[in-house]
């Protein structure tokens, strides 16, 4: 029960962005007419907001069943759908970076930076993670792919935080976007930090060891 518990508050955590993935695809698809400017921009690249949107929602969806302990004890299922989780975050971390740079991005240079700096560190996770299991290191590889998925889930936590700045400061979404986003990779990664410390405990020792040698 605690496991199906984690998946579930996972998804929960991931319904902010969820939700709003779904309305913007919906969104896209529709005919448009003395838009703001916020909007007009995804209107007037829809399959550039689809190639982020799409493989985004099959990463928030994959994501917390793959920490679930039935779903890995099935090898080949968690396997596949691995790849799928990868595959996905790539193609969307990849389609965000583009449309940060042709919408051009809200924020300017900082959120492009930002941006980027998030997605390429989520890439990062992933491709370690599948290094560590190809040389059988379990541990770190369960630790990077959350990692990874902390990463991607800073998404929904900076919707948190945009809603708070504008609800406790008047902010609007394009004057709070950029910092949201930063405060949203900080929370996830020290809340993973806090849950994983000896995982994290025992991989730099094992690393520091391994320089050592």
């Amino acid at each position: 029960m605690r496991h199906i518990g984690i998946t579930f508050g996972l998804l929960a955590l991931s319904f902010p962005v969820l939700g709003d993935s779904f309305a913007r695809m919906h969104f896209v698809l529709q005919n448009h007419e003395a838009l703001p400017y916020v909007d007009e921009r995804y209107a007037q690249h829809p399959m550039l907001t689809l190639l982020h949107l799409l493989p985004g929602v099959a990463f928030f969806l994959i994501g917390p069943m793959q920490f679930n302990p039935v779903v890995r004890r099935r090898i080949l299922l968690h396997r596949i759908a691995g790849q799928v989780f990868v595959a996905s975050g790539v193609v969307s971390s990849l389609g965000v970076m583009a449309m940060v740079l042709v919408f051009p991005a809200l924020g300017g240079w900082l959120t492009i930076s930002v941006t980027w700096g998030i997605c390429l560190a989520m890439m990062g996770a992933m491709f370690l993670a599948i290094q560590a299991i190809r040389h059988r290191n379990l541990d770190r590889h369960e630790l990077l792919m959350r990692v990874a998925f902390s990463l991607g889930l800073s998404v929904s936590t900076a919707r948190i935080y945009i809603t708070g700045a504008e609800v406790l400061f008047g902010l609007s979404f394009v004057d709070s976007f950029a910092f949201a986003s930063a405060l949203g990779v900080w929370t996830n990664l020290a809340v993973l930090a806090c849950l994983e410390r000896q995982t994290i405990r025992r991989q730099l020792r094992a690393l520091m060891i391994s320089w050592l040698a």
